[in-house]
């Protein structure tokens, strides 16, 4: 009992010196190493050149802070000693200038990885952390569609080494046709909605898939997408009317009177219209309102065969054509000039006139001077 309590009693008695002097120590390192990087104590210009740089330095899993004068990453290798094998990766490069202040070095060291890319697998050396990176390193093109997955090989014998693998999980290729653009993608989903959920691109109601949403995805497989829309419209739509001819033997060859003007109808009708990528597919009548049905247009013509002589003169000088104007100054059915006609009663341009008119003014000429207005005609005829 006396040895315990004795001992106790010296433990205790010497329990607060090495502290308290450890602790006394600690905290005037730590007040001068602050006072020489804030400037506060009077250093050489070489002392503090060398205190206002420092480094954060990691490599092979330790980390050291220091101050230096080195200008460069790569000098605080060489003064550190560091040895970089041929796969090993220092951040930043080895020729990277050291600032003032608190700057970081790393040191990553290369180790060998297995890639496996489906049936390839290849061995690589790679300082990388990153399973994308890695890939890249061993040398395999990836997309960034592809997703990657890392464990430590527990297969000895099958995979023949030890350390990491790295799997390649690939994205399969499609194409896909959606909105007036054909796009190439590549995707993790395993379904055509999956794809369409990944990528982003909404699906209207009646949209179609030339595949079905369920369906697996098949690595290069032409997807289409068709945007369906329906609308509900009414227009007013012009019913046209005909033209209708009817024979009248009360009436001479080359007369005719109109019977009926005749006019236009009309509707409103309601369509329901489809659209396949904005192209009309299919038009649906729902309604029809407001009809008003067309009236045809109806014209006799005179089919009586006229054996008088001024039909017959009417003939030999125009046709019969009582709007004929020759362009030498003559006009109407008769030829008329214009001194000719407006001395015996005529207004305006003879071929302006209508048929009883002509005919009239025509037989007062004749009545005054014979039949010698119409020379070749009058003698064609016999009538001189």
């Amino acid at each position: 009992m006396s040895i315990l309590g004795n001992t106790n009693r010296s433990h205790r008695g010497r329990v607060p010196t090495a502290p308290r002097i450890y602790g006394l120590v600690g905290i005037l390192i730590i007040i001068v190493t602050y006072a020489i990087l804030a400037g506060k104590l009077p250093t050489t210009g070489r002392a503090y050149a060398d205190s206002a740089k420092v480094v954060s330095y990691f490599a092979d899993g330790q980390k050291r802070i220091f101050t230096t004068d080195a200008s460069t990453v790569g000098e605080v290798l060489a003064r550190t000693n560091s040895k970089l094998g041929p796969h090993d990766l220092v951040e930043p490069a080895a020729n990277t200038q050291i600032p003032t202040g608190f700057f970081n070095i790393n040191v990553y060291r290369a180790r060998p990885v297995l890639v496996q890319d489906g049936t390839t697998e290849k061995m690589v050396d790679s300082p990388h952390g990153s399973p994308r990176l890695i890939t890249g390193d061993a040398g395999i093109n990836t997309y960034p569609e592809d997703q990657f997955s890392d464990a430590f090989v527990t297969n000895f014998v099958g995979d023949g080494t030890v350390g990491e693998k790295v799997v390649v999980k690939r994205a399969k290729p499609v194409v896909l046709s959606v909105d007036g653009a054909t796009r190439q993608l590549r995707t993790q989903a395993t379904t055509v909605a999956g794809l369409l959920q990944e990528k982003h691109i909404p699906m209207g109601e009646q949209d179609t898939t030339s595949v079905p949403l369920s369906n697996q995805i098949v690595p290069g497989e032409n997807i289409t997408i068709t945007r369906v829309t329906e609308v509900v419209v009414t227009k007013h739509e012009d019913l046209a009317n005909h033209i209708q001819t009817v024979r009248d033997d009360s009436m001479y060859q080359g007369e005719s009177r109109v019977v009926e003007a005749g006019s236009v109808g009309g509707r409103d009708v309601t369509y329901k219209i489809n659209y396949h990528d904005g192209i009309e597919v299919q038009r649906q009548v729902l309604n029809v309102a407001n009809l008003v049905n067309p009236v045809n247009r109806v014209i006799h013509v005179g089919t009586k065969i006229r054996d008088d002589v001024w039909y017959r003169l009417r003939v030999c000088e125009t046709g019969n054509n009582y709007t004929r104007n020759s362009g030498n100054g003559y006009y109407g059915a008769y030829q008329f000039d214009l001194g000719t006609w407006q001395s015996n009663g005529g207004t305006g341009l003879p071929s302006d006139a209508d048929p009883a008119t002509q005919d009239a003014i025509a037989k007062v000429v004749q009545a005054r001077r014979g039949w010698s207005p119409w020379p070749v005609c009058s003698v064609k005829l016999g009538l001189i």
